[in-house]
């Protein structure tokens, strides 16, 4: 499958695009190879994560601070 030349997308490069329909395909591949079941379980998977990211208590630039990452004002 080819990309379109003018396609008006936000992709930085013909690399970007085609790693991204690569990606694309792969994902539609793995959809098909399984079972509902298997996704409801990586969803619910990934729904706890993002609870967590939300229910984190530090800020982004606290959290880098602590690690060491940022400086301390």
């Amino acid at each position: 499958m080819s990309t379109p030349k003018n396609s008006g997308s936000s992709f930085r490069s013909k690399r970007d695009m085609a790693e991204r329909l690569a990606f694309i395909r792969l994902y539609v591949k793995r959809l098909k190879e399984n079972p509902d079941a298997v996704f409801k379980q990586q969803v619910k998977l990934v729904n706890s994560f993002l609870k967590s990211a939300r229910d984190f208590p530090l800020t982004k630039e606290e959290y880098l601070r602590l690690k060491g990452e940022l400086e301390k004002n």
